[in-house]
């Protein structure tokens, strides 16, 4: 009898491996080892590597090591057949630090909204990186219109939820941090279009409390607006009712006339005329604003109408007429250049100094006293005609010693830069003295006789 020839067992674990942490485990795998007559034994040590590892089922084909830490493990598997024979094969697992991605963020993309349609679901997503430790931040850009409100406090979530948006184009950004403050961003669109026909649209906005506004009050103002107007009730198409602030509420609504819809522009110069000058107590509210839905200012083609606030942005050099503005129809323009309106302002400020100037210098010319010459009569004078006036000096003149019809002047006793005399004066002077001197004479002739 000849003895069959046996061919030992060949041990296979493949080959080596390399872990990145937070990985903790790896399973060992002897199934592809052979045999002739089949293994009937396996077995599975360590070899070397970093303390703290263990094994589990290490007498069968597949194992599994726990524990594993940053550094080199060296496993070994040894197989055994039916005959005694053996073969043994080492695998090598290398654990390094984790190697992730930087995250990878992603917005929704571009999005249209047809007004009166003014919400929306804004989905962030992130591909690579660790998906667990994530932040998320949406960033309205500095040049997106202001209006609309982020609902839920979303702006810090996966998920932006907006609503009252208003026409223009909303760009938001989704900037994604991880956990080691690599991030990543990307960025979404919301263009917001105006509702068909919405030119002849207005908003009236009324002080008033839009929770405080009833179906009847809202009834009450379409009609009073009705008959403003001299339409039918019917006629009047309320388009939104919605909180401008809390204490502001905003009716907007159009108007079709036998002709079709009524000019938005029209019917806020007739509003603006009745409601916030003649008739501003004619509605039930007391109204604020009137503006229509889109901004149709032409700003006298120097400027752009914003469409959030209702006025015209005016292009460099040039500003609003504020007479026009404050004093004609009200409406925004940019009718003025601002170096016409420099010069203007300071040729009317230096003509109204001017005026001032003069004015005072004229007044003080008035007030100013003038000084007036003195004069004493002397003691020969009748009572009648004597006139005392008393000297700015205490000092006689020598001609009062004498019995003389001389009238004397207290301006000779001043300097001569005081007084000036005109040459008729002194004339005049003497011819009175004479004709009083004569008559003098005839009454001490007849009180002698």
């Amino acid at each position: 009898q000849v003895r069959e020839s046996n061919h030992g067992p060949v041990a296979v674990v493949g080959s080596d491996r390399k872990l990145f942490l937070p990985v903790s485990s790896v399973l060992l795998d002897g199934r592809g080892s052979t045999d002739d007559h089949g293994i009937i034994r396996y077995h599975w040590d360590i070899v070397s590597g970093p303390p703290g590892l263990m094994l589990i089922n290490a007498d069968e084909a597949v194992a599994t090591a726990t524990g594993l830490r940053l550094g080199r493990y060296v496993f070994r598997l040894t197989v055994s057949d039916q005959q005694g024979a053996s073969d043994n094969a080492s695998l090598t697992v290398r654990v390094q630090e984790a190697r992730s991605f930087p995250p990878v963020a992603h917005a929704s993309g571009s999005h249209t909204l047809i007004l009166p349609n003014n919400s929306l679901v804004l989905r962030g997503s992130v591909t690579d990186g660790n998906q667990t430790e994530l932040h998320f931040l949406w960033v309205r850009d500095g040049q997106s219109p202001a209006a609309g409100d982020v609902l839920y406090s979303s702006d810090t979530q996966a998920s932006l939820y907006l609503a009252n948006l208003v026409e223009g184009t909303y760009l938001f950004q989704l900037r994604v941090t991880d956990a080691q403050g690599r991030s990543s961003t990307a960025t979404a669109t919301v263009e917001v279009q105006p509702e068909p026909g919405g030119g002849e649209e207005v908003e009236l906005e009324m002080q008033v409390s839009v929770s405080q506004v009833s179906v009847s009050q809202r009834n009450t103002v379409v009609r009073q607006l009705a008959a403003l107007l001299h339409v039918l009730n019917g006629d009047i198409q309320v388009r939104a009712l919605q909180g401008h602030s809390h204490l502001s509420t905003v009716l907007r609504f159009s108007v079709r006339g036998p002709s079709g819809p009524v000019s938005g522009s029209r019917l806020v110069a007739l509003l603006r005329n009745q409601l916030l000058r003649e008739k501003s107590d004619y509605l039930l509210f007391r109204v604020l604003r009137v503006d229509t839905v889109l901004c149709l200012l032409q700003c006298s083609g120097r400027g752009q109408c914003d469409p959030i606030t209702k006025q015209c942005a005016c292009d460099p050099f040039w500003t609003e007429n504020l007479i026009r503005r404050y004093f004609g129809d009200g409406e925004s323009n940019c009718e003025w250049r601002v170096l016409y309106t420099i010069l203007s302002s300071f040729i009317l400020m230096v003509f109204i100094l001017s005026v001032s100037w003069t004015f005072i210098c004229c007044c003080k010319r008035q007030t100013k006293v003038r000084k007036k010459t003195k004069y004493t009569i002397l003691d020969n004078m009748d009572e009648q005609e004597r006139v005392e006036l008393r000297p700015k000096f205490s000092i006689k003149h020598r001609s009062t010693e004498h019995n003389s019809s001389l009238m004397m002047s207290e301006s000779e006793l001043d300097s001569d830069q005081d007084t000036i005399f005109s040459r008729d004066r002194p004339v005049r002077s003497r011819n009175r003295i004479s004709s009083q001197a004569g008559r003098n004479g005839n009454l001490n002739s007849f009180c002698k006789n």
